[in-house]
């Protein structure tokens, strides 16, 4: 599996479950072609973040150890194992992007150069420890980075 990451320097993703930031130059058009088509996968309170719902032309499945409500497009998961045979892109937040670690092959980073306020975090030692830089590129107000496992 991959995933698709949007942090401040220290890790901040985000703030009473919300982003921390308003908008990140060209992040949500490299999201959206990154997953479109796709299957990704979101612990419950990412789900209950977005704006709209399902995330449109994509297979949505949400990771929740309760079965939620769920409209049409969207599938409550309560164990990661039941996505075997499907790869995909996990999306948030850091619980999921905690318990799936070592599913992870490939992180797509996208690190502001600002600090913002943020109550969630994820572990940037351990991203830096297990996986390796291979492409950097950097805009106005961020970094745009992949890892792959090392």
């Amino acid at each position: 599996m991959k995933a698709i990451i949007a942090c401040t320097p220290k890790g901040g993703i985000g703030y009473q479950n919300k982003l921390p930031w308003d908008k990140i130059q060209g992040d949500l058009p490299r999201f959206k072609k990154l997953t479109l088509g796709k299957v990704v996968v979101m612990g419950k309170n990412t789900w209950e973040s977005l704006p709209v719902k399902p995330l449109s032309n994509r297979l949505n499945f949400v990771l929740s150890s309760t079965q939620l409500d769920l409209p049409k497009g969207a599938f409550n998961i309560n164990r990661l194992d039941q996505l075997n045979g499907f790869s995909g892109w996990i999306i948030g937040g850091a619980q999921l992007i905690q318990s799936a670690w070592n599913k992870i092959n490939e992180i797509h980073l996208t690190r502001t150069f600002a600090e913002y306020t943020c109550d969630t975090f994820i572990d940037i030692v351990k991203l830096e420890y297990d996986f390796e830089m291979v492409s950097e590129e950097t805009y106005a107000d961020h970094v745009y980075q992949i890892w792959k496992r090392r």
